[in-house]
């Protein structure tokens, strides 16, 4: 097989990557010609719409799925060749756990088709070498994690108020990757999905996200959607302050100040935090909702880090008063707050940055564990009293 260093995408000139290369592009006229996963997928993205806009602002007609170089069909295997790039370019990271992996590394081993689709676009891949025997060997099956990709036998309910906001920058993959994170009742699992969330976040920031459309909808059926929506928030509530991460770099005079705290056990606490110290909310027929569903609504009491005090750039950023200091640096915080106050101290001088999670803990993990076992039949039951209403 060709090396990645051999070859620039005649296109884009960029490196072809090995996937690309073990994974050419299957034109039926056997003319040879292939380009990198990036311009493939812009061919499939742009082949979606009914015109292409050109740089001087002119609209040409809609693009077609074929060979640039002999105006072959990809239609029929475009798609399988995708798949197959992205799940080649996971394989390196079966092995390593996702703890040890940052924001793009997780979505990368994670954001993949199904082990099924894949299986079904290698099977396909081998009918093509089949009947085209001068086109070599067919590749050698994927070695897939068991862990990755989804169980495409079961649509599972996307909870896009998960999601922060950044629901129209992920794919359905990633969507229910991180949702099966938010939802696995782990707190570990909690900042692995705050460190996807804000990988997508930077990306977007930078233009880099994958947009995805708007599911268009009747004015009638678009007002339907918000009432539903407005009613389901209602029934299950998130919790007060969600899993979130930041890459801090620590200053002379700190903008974030620490204090102790002694969490009691109760699931209530993720309800009940605010921004105020000494401050609780009411509890709300939703949130009660979800208690009555737990068997059992207390954990292992532990002493915890909480933030009391900041100012500045710290919080404009997203840090509030009450977040739950819960990981730093992709490692679970134990300490006290003079433990976290020295460590920060620490690095004043070297000019390293930091990476902090906080909110993602044992209370957190478990109420959104707790109302996932819910939500999907709140969030019918909120459709069906609005029809009922009618």
């Amino acid at each position: 097989m060709m090396s990645s260093n051999d070859a620039d995408c005649p296109i884009c000139l960029d490196k072809m990557s090995d996937a690309d290369m073990a994974y050419p592009l299957l034109c039926p006229t056997g003319c040879g010609y292939n380009f990198c996963y990036s311009c493939a997928e812009h061919l499939v993205n742009s082949s979606k719409q009914d015109y292409e806009m050109a740089s001087d602002g002119n609209r040409h007609v809609k693009v077609q799925l074929q060979c640039p170089q002999c105006r072959g069909d990809l239609q029929h295997t475009i798609h399988d060749t995708l798949i197959l790039r992205r799940a080649k370019n996971t394989e390196k990271y079966n092995d390593i756990k996702d703890s040890e992996l940052n924001a793009t590394e997780l979505r990368d081993k994670h954001a993949h088709a199904s082990k099924e689709e894949i299986e079904e676009a290698e099977a396909r891949l081998r009918k093509f070498h089949k009947d085209h025997a001068d086109r070599g060997d067919c590749p050698e099956p994927l070695r897939l994690d068991s862990q990755n990709g989804g169980d495409s036998s079961k649509e599972i309910f996307l909870d896009t108020t998960l999601f922060q906001g950044l629901e129209f920058a992920m794919s359905n993959d990633e969507q229910r990757y991180v949702q099966k994170l938010l939802t696995s009742g782990e707190a570990q699992n909690l900042a692995n999905a705050a460190q996807i969330l804000d990988g997508i976040f930077q990306l977007m920031m930078q233009g880099l996200a994958t947009t995805k459309s708007v599911v268009e909808r009747s004015r009638n059926e678009e007002r339907r959607h918000i009432e539903a929506m407005d009613i389901y928030k209602k029934r299950c509530p998130l919790p007060a302050k969600l899993p979130k991460y930041f890459t801090l770099l620590p200053k002379k005079k700190s903008p974030i100040l620490f204090g102790d705290d002694q969490w009691d056990g109760s699931i209530e606490d993720a309800f009940t935090r605010t921004n105020k110290t000494g401050e609780k909310k009411r509890i709300l027929p939703g949130i009660q909702n979800i208690m009555a569903s737990a068997e059992q609504t207390h954990l292992e009491p532990k002493a915890r880090v909480k933030i009391t005090s900041i100012k500045g750039q710290a919080g404009r950023i997203g840090l509030q008063v009450g977040d739950v200091v819960s990981h730093i640096n992709g490692e679970p915080f134990i300490g006290l707050a003079e433990d976290l106050r020295l460590f920060v101290e620490g690095l004043q001088d070297t000019g390293e940055t930091f990476q902090m999670v906080v909110n993602a803990d044992d209370a957190t993990a478990e109420v959104l564990r707790l109302r996932s076992e819910m939500s999907e039949k709140e969030m019918n039951d909120a459709f069906a009293s609005i029809d009922d209403n009618k």
